[in-house]
């Protein structure tokens, strides 16, 4: 039997809701997008390291993935036209017979890292690319990057630090040598692969899939773990990668992993304001408030649900949970009382996080 490896992401991501969400959650999970619902399943099923890193994914190829899995006898649908799908005896022998030979790589966080390996990805390639032409003293050339943001940081960076751009080059060259050294053989392979040069222009995951004769998005998810691991590198010990921490550098670097308009909210809640005093002011219904204290709780450890749910409340939620083991809210809601809404069951489990 011959799966993608993204096949593989997709059935790892049906395996980890057990049938709670429709596959829809995964589409959207996968493709990264940042909605209340999504960041907190992501949360909520341990599937943080996955967020975002198929993207883009189309549509119609996911229905024809979730199709295929279905052909081979590897996923079930709960009930017909549910869309909600747990992965059956097969599913699981071939999950691990698969994650054996490939497992997830462990620095992989697409939650966490996905918009700063972009930013640092496009501003290293573009820098490798104009330091190696200064060297070799061509002015003519097209840049591998095309934003004008990348552009303007490029330059501004080497009128600040370029003033000999040999040890400049030289330098860099250290630091992503030694961010390798972090990696397997296959990963910076693959890194390299995709730097540009003077001499030639830095290969596509496609092209390097071919190359290589190995699976496309297990190219792709390689070099995502690589840009990962460089990150998490410089984050533990920035003062030995001062050039590549420099570029994951922005001028929005606080609530970064909330989304616009739950920091809004969030800023409000710090002063003070209650649900209905938020909603009245900005002019949205009570539940997209309660979405947005949802998404808070799962994205800041520190803050209290307490105001929200009391702790007696929270003891039952708890309790049920754990009879039941499921993330389900509706069953979850018919087992408790009526003055238990779904936005505290929701707001606990978010608390809960992907804790059994």
């Amino acid at each position: 039997m011959n799966l993608t490896y993204r096949s593989i992401l997709i059935l790892t991501c049906i395996d980890k809701l057990c049938g709670e969400r429709t596959v829809y959650g995964i589409y959207h999970l996968l493709n990264g997008k940042k909605s209340s619902q999504t960041i907190g399943d992501a949360n909520l099923f341990n599937l943080t390291q996955l967020f975002g890193i198929l993207k883009p994914l189309n549509r119609e190829q996911f229905n024809k993935e979730i199709k295929m899995l279905q052909k081979l006898s590897l996923i079930e649908e709960i009930t017909p036209l549910s869309n909600k799908f747990i992965v059956n005896a097969s599913g699981y022998s071939v999950l691990n017979d698969e994650h054996k030979k490939k497992p997830i790589p462990s620095n992989l966080n697409g939650w966490k890292y996905n918009d700063q390996a972009l930013l640092l990805w496009r501003r290293l390639s573009l820098l490798t690319q104009v330091l190696s032409n200064l060297i070799d003293g061509k002015n003519q050339y097209t840049p591998i990057q095309q934003e004008d943001a990348v552009f303007e940081w490029v330059k501004d960076f080497l009128m600040k630090n370029g003033q000999n751009r040999y040890r400049l080059a030289e330098s860099l060259y250290k630091e992503i040598l030694q961010s390798l050294e972090m990696t397997v053989e296959l990963e910076a392979t693959i890194f390299v692969m995709r730097l540009t040069s003077s001499s030639r222009i830095g290969y596509t995951i496609e092209q390097i899939s071919s190359l290589l004769n190995e699976d496309e998005t297990w190219c792709q998810i390689l070099f995502l773990h690589t840009l990962h691991t460089i990150i998490k590198q410089f984050e533990i010990n920035g003062k030995d990668f001062p050039i590549l921490a420099l570029m994951t550098e922005t001028n929005q670097q606080n609530n970064v992993f909330l989304t616009a308009s739950t920091k809004t909210t969030y800023q409000m809640l710090l002063q003070g304001k209650t649900i209905d005093e938020i909603s009245l002011l900005r002019n949205l219904k009570r539940n997209t408030i309660e979405d947005h204290i949802v998404e808070v709780t799962h994205q800041k450890p520190d803050f209290s649900i307490d105001p929200f749910v009391s702790p007696e409340h929270q003891q039952l939620i708890l309790s049920t949970y754990r009879t039941l083991q499921t993330k389900q809210l509706r069953p979850l809601k018919e087992k408790l009382s009526n003055d238990i809404s779904y936005f505290k069951i929701r707001l606990f489990l978010a608390r809960l996080g992907g804790e059994t």
